[in-house]
């Protein structure tokens, strides 16, 4: 969803013209495809959303639900409604939510250092799957593609929560076929993502 900004213009999300109001970062580095064909990852990653205000606790400390809140989820002290009081965020602030990420691996034979740091941590990452662990290396590296094993490994290696493979070749869209790559990736995996 676009968002205008103060000079009127039209922002996407990730815009760094939005300032506080920037709801997504998008990281991108060099994937090892093929020589001669440059190809990227990317993240996609949500800013730390705002933590929610404990209205009960706010209320009875003395500040009724109001602009002072917004004040609150940004950091501010703000006074009681009274005056004659201060209520600090940390007083009714509430538990802090994680900003989540996705990470995209489109075609590639290997995934350098920078892109594999972007990678770390992120709740789900896309990895190219077009080749089986059959075909062997010889093939990953002339083909400039990657495994389910090897996604189930990487995934697992940078700490992400859900593994999803893509990029299937026509010969892996019957049920078997897909079992296969489901299983080449739970095994190099280790249980350590979905």
């Amino acid at each position: 969803m676009l968002k205008k900004g103060e000079d009127g213009f039209n922002r996407l999300p990730n815009d760094v013209n939005l300032g506080k109001n920037r709801r997504l970062i998008i990281k991108a580095a060099e994937l090892d495809h093929l020589g001669g064909v440059q190809t990227f990852g990317y993240t996609v990653e949500e800013q730390t959303p705002p933590r929610n205000i404990d209205a009960k606790k706010a209320t009875e400390l003395g500040v009724n639900p109001s602009d002072k809140y917004n004040l609150l989820k940004m950091g501010e002290s703000v006074p009681t409604d009274d005056g004659t009081g201060v209520v600090k965020p940390e007083q009714v602030l509430l538990e802090e939510l994680r900003a989540r990420k996705l990470a995209v691996l489109s075609d590639h034979r290997r995934v350098p250092p920078p892109m594999a740091g972007l990678c770390r941590n992120a709740d789900l990452l896309v990895h190219d799957a077009t080749l089986r662990m059959e075909d062997g290396v010889d093939k990953i590296k002339i083909r400039g593609h990657n495994t389910a094993e090897n996604a189930g490994i990487f995934g697992g290696e940078m700490g992400c929560e859900v593994v999803a493979l893509n990029h299937f070749v026509s010969a892996a869209v019957s049920e078997d076929a897909i079992e296969t790559l489901l299983a080449e990736a739970r095994r190099g995996n280790r249980n350590r993502s979905q």
